[in-house]
């Protein structure tokens, strides 16, 4: 059978240390003029970081800079509702981004409503509901996590529901990925973003629609995650850490989150995380080994090739037996990065796990998923998720 796919890329992405004092340089080559204005939407996390400050003296030089930073962590709606109203106020000739994937997100969603003045912005609820975009837009992520930078997604919060727009004119024109603005990122922050790009990686790699191209960087991504995550997390100045684990939330959403798209992790990990408030990362880093497990049926031999990128499969060993492991090295990574494994010991009552289950269903039933998903079946990852306990793998 021939599959058919494609690619989706911001029109560049530079990659490396110090490739943020060249954003000026990128500005001018979208054909914005000197002294325009530009709207900045900053982590206001960010404001204090020496090395922004170099960026932004260097940009104020050319250009009329207008720094916005009611930034919300996942951000709401109503969020959303006054970025965008600043932005049509304004009306600025383009529009950065540098913080985390809630920034980028709000960046994003903030363009294609001053460039679709005529539609509310739950109406870019879905796939491909966004009719235009014309304003430029450059990303400069500060975490290694969600790929935002890269990818054709946003995530919206509204009450404990999450909201996700899917659409190609979500993707910034230009990715500028500095490792560089990642080592002021906490070690908490540095978990969940670094278990986001595991998951996109895994999730996206199992979904039927993984291709050649984004299980070939899937791979890569996996083998970086395995070979970093923990440096980064435990020293938080390790450059090099920092560095491909930069290469790796990158290179995750370029391949498998774009293309494969991801499955139930996100789907629980959306569901629990919005209700509880738990972090985006941390809440799908939770699910990662419970749904690993849960396609090991389906998804063995896959699973089985990770765990060689991953550097976990041992010599002669089966598939199963791999995949198995794969599982296992996930599970031992997420409880050295000091997030919980139990539903029940960050509070969620065992009552709700019905409910849950049938949110999750409803509200992210992941139609490219290798198994078909009931509420019986998410259900039962629930439950061992509120125990602390994988069923199979030991």
């Amino acid at each position: 059978m021939f599959q058919s796919w494609g690619i989706y890329s911001p029109k560049k992405v530079l990659f490396g240390v110090g490739e943020a004092l060249l954003l000026s340089k990128e500005i001018e080559i979208l054909g914005i003029r000197k002294n325009s204005k530009i709207l900045l939407i900053l982590d206001p996390a960010m404001k204090e970081v020496e090395f922004l400050n170099k960026i932004l003296n260097e940009l104020s030089q050319k250009y009329e800079i207008d720094i916005y930073t009611d930034v919300e962590p996942e951000p709401s709606v109503d969020c959303a509702k006054r970025a965008a109203q600043h932005a049509i106020e304004i009306s600025p000739a383009a529009i950065i981004a540098i913080g985390g994937g809630s920034t980028i997100d709000l960046a994003k969603i903030t363009r294609a409503a001053m460039d679709n003045p005529d539609k509310g912005i739950e109406e870019f609820t879905g796939i491909e509901r966004i009719p235009r975009v014309s304003t430029s837009l450059i990303a400069l992520p500060t975490t290694a996590g969600t790929g935002s930078e890269v990818t054709r997604y946003a995530v919206l919060t509204k009450g404990n529901i999450k909201m996700s727009p899917v659409s190609a004119k979500l993707i910034p024109d230009i990715a500028v990925v500095d490792p560089k603005l990642t080592v002021t990122a906490p070690p908490r922050v540095t978990a969940g973003t670094g278990l986001d790009v595991l998951c996109h990686a895994v999730e996206g790699m199992i979904s039927i629609d993984a291709t050649s191209y984004s299980d070939m960087i899937g791979f890569r991504s996996i083998e970086l995650v395995f070979g970093y995550l923990r440096r980064a997390f435990y020293k938080g100045t390790d450059i090099e850490a920092r560095y491909f684990m930069s290469m790796a939330a990158t290179l995750a959403g370029l391949g498998p989150l774009n293309t494969g798209r991801t499955i139930l992790g996100h789907s629980i990990g959306q569901t629990f995380g919005a209700r509880y408030h738990v972090h985006h990362g941390i809440s799908c880093g939770m699910s990662l080994p419970y749904i690993m497990e849960f396609y090991l049926p389906v998804a063995y031999k896959k699973l089985a090739k990770m765990a060689e990128a991953a550097g976990v499969r041992n010599s002669n060993t089966s598939d199963v037996e791999a995949a198995n492991a794969m599982v296992k090295a996930t599970w031992e990574l997420v409880i050295d990065l000091e997030v919980s494994s139990s539903l029940k010991k960050i509070g969620v009552p065992k009552e709700e796990l019905k409910d849950m289950a049938d949110s999750t269903m409803r509200d992210w039933p992941r139609p490219n998923s290798p198994i078909e998903l009931t509420v019986d079946r998410i259900l039962e990852v629930y439950e061992a998720m509120y125990e602390g306990k994988l069923s199979r793998v030991q």
